[in-house]
């Protein structure tokens, strides 16, 4: 497999000479293509805008934006270091579609394809390593660089189908915001809303996606654990203290749907049915507690087999 380097050492050599040929002459687009070749990608992008200011004529050139975004795409690599918020890797996107726009022979696509494809991928990555790393300062960033990369793939590739990465970015984020609740419940609580939506998203992709179905039942139970042990001070009157039961009582009747279906997809898990136990007691409905927590108990002392 080419690695990145390699693939991207084809990006720009595309017969400059010839090229520049088939144009009005521009000294400047020459003393341009020497540095780019020279590797001095820092003087090649100082030479951008002056070859515009010389040769006004190379804003309309496919070629001189296929440069251009080459040029940017270097930067980005070696000068910049590949840094998430760096300007260059928004410019040679840039650079690259308007080539491609104005490319009408197509004969820079192939290249220009490869590189927006590259840089798309770049975005991805950024947006999962902060995903991965659970980096709660950065959420943001999560949903612009995801977005981004989405925009280029619909112009480079339309009939793409993003549902299993927006299930895992949405899952990914719901987790992320998750963390940035509990780090601060009282004053994160638009995290948890946020998390829950996300959840909801992947959901609404794949109706069965366990983790997504598994984290909502926990979050709406454990809400309605917080409202009774952190909320609902101790000398509440009566009418707040039926309030804020209600109130649990509606988180701890959201949290089942969900519970439930992850039973379903995983019924010998201990962890998911101690959770339906712990729901239906905080329910008060007795019958179903003894219910499940017989489940439970099953599990952990299997009849041991009839032998015949």
């Amino acid at each position: 497999m080419k690695s990145i380097l390699q693939i991207l050492s084809f990006i720009f050599l595309i017969s400059p000479v010839n090229s520049v040929a088939q144009n009005s002459y521009c000294p400047e687009k020459m003393l341009l293509i020497d540095k780019y070749q020279q590797k001095d990608y820092n003087g090649a992008k100082n030479y951008l805008d002056t070859v515009l200011n010389r040769c006004p004529d190379q804003i309309n050139d496919p070629y001189y934006w296929h440069m251009a975004g080459a040029i940017y795409f270097n930067v980005f690599k070696f000068v910049d270091n590949r840094s998430p918020v760096a300007k260059s890797r928004d410019q040679a996107v840039n650079a690259f579609l308007k080539s491609k726009k104005l490319d009408t022979k197509e004969k820079y696509n192939n290249n220009n394809v490869s590189g927006l494809k590259l840089l798309a991928t770049t975005y991805y990555n950024d947006a999962l390593l902060i995903l991965q790393k659970m980096d709660t300062l950065h959420h943001e960033d999560v949903v612009k660089f995801y977005n981004q990369y989405k925009q280029i793939t619909k112009k480079i590739a339309p009939n793409t189908d993003f549902s299993q990465k927006d299930i895992d970015v949405n899952y990914g984020l719901g987790m992320l915001y998750k963390m940035k609740y509990e780090n601060n419940k009282r004053n994160y609580r638009q995290f948890m809303d946020l998390s829950i939506n996300c959840f909801n998203k992947s959901i609404a992709i794949d109706p069965d996606h366990y983790s997504s179905n598994y984290n909502l039942g926990i979050i709406y139970h454990n809400l309605g654990v917080d409202i009774i042990l952190d909320d609902l001070e101790i000398d509440a009157d009566l009418e707040k203290v039926i309030i804020m039961q209600e109130k649990a009582i509606s988180y701890f009747s959201k949290a089942l749907p969900y519970l439930k279906k992850v039973y379903e997809i995983q019924p010998t898990d201990k962890a998911i049915i101690q959770g339906i136990a712990a729901v239906y007691y905080s329910l008060n409905d007795m019958e179903k507690h003894v219910e499940y927590m017989n489940v439970l108990r099953d599990l952990d002392n299997p009849k041991a087999p009839n032998n015949k």
